[in-house]
């Protein structure tokens, strides 16, 4: 779903904050992630703090847009869910 640019001219991410930034980007709780790659929720936390600073994001959404735009994450638009339509009465 997504990647990471190969040359960024933005601020640089350790492996680490970039595969977490990725975790949050698909929606994943702080939670989640912890339990996905195994480490405490606090140090999620701080990764996630960390890439929002770098980013000078103010919320994590804003992180994720922020992350698009410098080119450290890309979107995939043939991952995303068809909006389902719903019948008129």
């Amino acid at each position: 779903m997504l990647q990471q640019k190969s040359l960024t001219s933005g601020p640089v991410l350790t492996l680490r904050e970039h595969e977490i930034l990725e975790f949050i980007a698909q929606g994943m709780s702080t939670k989640e992630v912890a339990q996905h790659i195994d480490i405490a929720p606090r140090t999620v936390d701080r990764h996630v703090e960390n890439v929002r600073l770098k980013l000078r994001a103010k919320n994590r959404t804003h992180m994720v847009a922020c992350a698009v735009m410098e080119g450290l994450l890309m979107v995939d638009i043939d991952d995303r869910q068809p909006v389902a339509e719903t019948e008129a009465p």
